[in-house]
């Protein structure tokens, strides 16, 4: 059981990475944009696609000039995880890549990539290889922007993860300055020092647990901000080896700073779908 639930949790941080990987296409280059992309890759980072085979990321700022000017949407529709018996971890995953050229040139293609990750303690992982393949053309199609979810997406499956495997420090990086927790409990929370006492508070009563997501809903906003929404259904095992589950309905509002690694969050509402209660089996 352990076992699965150490799976759900490196998932979490798998996608924390893989949509991360799309975004610096999906906005205008700048400097820290694309050092946020060498941010996931590994020093002797193999990328394999139609264009031929690259390793390292250095070049990396003249490969992606190619793409100035480009409207890039990328949209994940199904991912495969799993943890490999040397360590590193495989995504398997599809995609809809929507493209308009600065000629007003339009091209979609359905696409698979077959990639490869190396865990590193303490931190996200990094790519060590992908392989980008196409699997179908689409001739008649709408262009819909891809950063936002990517961007949201991201965000919510590394807070998730450190959730799950608590680690203060790191929320740092996720926290907007102004952030206000509203708690399901009725606590509300708007300083680090009395979210990382709640934190620490929460995570000793747990040996484990994961988060899986449903009805989710993300909408780009005209002050910069994004607004989402969601179900999480949690399960988790106490320190005394109770099995545990719950639902939460959560509304977020999350500052975006593009020039940072991940978006943070401002504002967040919790209320309570199914209660927290001990179960037999999940």
């Amino acid at each position: 059981m352990e076992t699965l639930f150490e799976i759900q949790q490196i998932t979490h941080l798998v996608l924390a990475q893989y949509h991360r990987w799309y975004q610096v296409y999906e906005i205008p280059f700048t400097q820290n944009t694309i050092a946020n992309q060498k941010d996931i890759l590994s020093d002797d980072v193999e990328i394999i696609s139609q264009n031929g085979t690259t390793k390292g990321k250095e070049g990396l700022e003249d490969r992606l000039r190619v793409f100035t000017g480009w409207r890039n949407a990328h949209h994940v529709q199904k991912t495969e995880i799993k943890l490999l018996d040397d360590g590193n971890i495989s995504l398997e995953a599809d995609i809809l890549y929507q493209n308009i050229r600065p000629d007003d040139s339009k091209y979609s293609y359905n696409l698979h990539y077959s990639t490869l990750l190396q865990q590193r303690e303490n931190n996200l992982p990094v790519f060590k290889m992908l392989k980008l393949q196409p699997t179908g053309i689409v001739d008649d199609f709408k262009f819909e922007e891809g950063y936002t979810e990517n961007r949201a997406k991201s965000f919510m499956h590394y807070w998730l993860y450190l959730m799950e495997r608590p680690n203060v420090e790191k929320f740092k990086e996720l926290l907007d300055e102004n952030f206000i927790l509203h708690l399901s409990s009725g606590e509300n929370i708007s300083d680090f020092a009395a979210f990382k006492t709640w934190l620490e508070s929460s995570s000793s009563k747990l040996k484990t647990s994961t988060h899986s997501y449903k009805n989710l809903e993300i909408v780009n906003n005209q002050d910069s901000t994004i607004s989402v929404k969601v179900n999480f259904e949690w399960k988790g095992i106490t320190v005394d080896a109770k099995k545990m589950i719950a639902e939460t309905h959560h509304e977020w509002t999350l500052s975006n700073n593009t020039e940072e690694r991940f978006a943070r969050m401002k504002q967040m509402n919790v209320t309570l779908v199914t209660p927290f209660k001990i179960v037999e089996n999940f």
